[in-house]
């Protein structure tokens, strides 16, 4: 049996795999600050996210 000898890997792909593996970490970290207290239980998905995209304005409008 003929002993196994990997090539290494060229410059181009040690770079590629730091950039994908670097962009990935940063996906990550980003979504858990915006996800992190809803997935730990401390905060509700439904509560006020202060996007003003509720309808009481419009409903205070037509009973005026």
């Amino acid at each position: 049996m003929l002993p196994f000898h990997p090539h290494p890997p060229t410059l181009t792909y040690r770079w590629t795999s730091k950039l994908l593996g670097a962009s990935m970490w940063f996906f990550i970290m980003y979504r858990a600050k915006q996800d992190g207290p809803v997935l730990l239980g401390w905060r509700h998905p439904w509560d006020g996210h202060g996007h003003g995209h509720s309808d009481e304005h419009a409903h205070h409008e037509e009973h005026h």
